[in-house]
């Protein structure tokens, strides 16, 4: 239990910082400026990065449950479906 409760921490950090990273470089490849937005840029492939780490995400969560560490497995899940809730509301403008 212990040691699955270390890769649950783990994972999460990992997923932070590599969530971020992947949201960077999507704004990065629409030449999306914080500072000064352009209203004309569309997000939408930013976006798509991103889900498609949530993708990575969740399917990690089914090799992690076949090996057994049930509190990663659910850990992640949970990562994977806040970064897809995340995705559909900046597809549906609700975030800029």
């Amino acid at each position: 239990m212990g040691g699955d409760l270390a890769v649950a921490v783990l994972l999460w950090t990992l997923d932070a910082v590599v969530g971020f990273v992947v949201l960077l470089r999507g704004l990065a490849a629409v030449d999306h400026n914080v500072f000064e937005p352009d209203p004309h840029v569309s997000l939408t492939p930013a976006f798509t990065y991103v889900a498609i780490f949530a993708g990575v995400v969740l399917m990690s969560a089914i090799g992690l449950y076949r090996r057994g560490y049930r509190v990663s497995a659910g850990a992640q899940t949970v990562a994977g479906a806040a970064l897809t809730v995340f995705c559909a509301a900046g597809w549906s403008g609700h975030l800029g």
